[in-house]
């Protein structure tokens, strides 16, 4: 697994806490689903107090933090881009000092994609829109914007911890002008070019000329 930055292992003291042990190590994470770039944060427990902790993926490790005076940690690192739809990665945070206390816990990646089929044809009939990544919010938006032009569409309910959707909406309404627009898709009802995540699009609307009916014979 590429990452593009190293990984901070940063630790939580617990004020006014006592040593204590733990009879097991364990290791969680905040979310059910994480899109590239977001933060996985990790917690841990059942480390030896003070101690060296080590968290690797794959066998590969990442970074090494210190535990608490009671055994806990926390750790958070970006999650990678992945190939593909989806990936689960299984991280592993280890004792340095007792390696017989080591904990386990998958994590679902998930990219980040919009299509909209068919791409070509008539811009103002409803459109097939399939999406995944969208993490971190429960509506999909599309927003069109082309000089005053300016549309806000929900497009439908995010499902699953991954944030996917597949409906039909129709992106522009019938009439609308030729020309170059803007469509850029996100989980938030207002529009913002740095929204995060988002995919955009540039649609080209083209004028469309209807034969004239023939008139009929007197």
């Amino acid at each position: 697994m590429k990452l593009r930055s190293a990984v901070l292992i940063t630790v939580t003291v617990a004020a006014l806490a006592g040593p204590a042990t733990a009879l097991a190590a364990t290791l969680s994470v905040d979310k059910a689903c994480y899109g590239a770039g977001e933060r996985v944060q990790f917690s841990g427990g059942g480390y030896t107090p003070n101690g060296a902790v080590a968290l690797s993926v794959s066998g590969r490790q990442l970074g090494v933090g210190s535990a608490n005076a009671v055994g806990e940690f926390t750790a958070n690192l970006a999650a990678p881009e992945i190939d593909g739809k989806r990936r689960t990665d299984i991280f592993t945070a280890t004792d340095q000092a007792n390696l017989a206390l080591t904990a386990s816990v998958p994590v679902l990646l998930t990219s980040l994609n919009v299509a909209v089929k068919p791409r070509n044809g008539d811009p103002s009939k409803p459109k097939r829109i399939v999406a995944r990544g969208f993490t971190k919010g429960r509506t999909l938006y599309a927003h069109v914007r082309r000089g005053k032009v300016k549309r806000n569409l929900r497009v439908g309910r995010l499902k699953g911890p991954c944030g996917t959707l597949s409906v039909k909406r129709r992106l522009f309404p019938p009439g609308a002008k030729p020309g170059l627009y803007k469509v850029q898709f996100d989980a938030r009802r207002r529009y913002s070019a740095s929204t995060t995540p988002q995919m955009a699009f540039m649609v080209t609307v083209f004028q469309t000329v209807r034969p004239a009916r023939a008139s009929a014979a007197g």
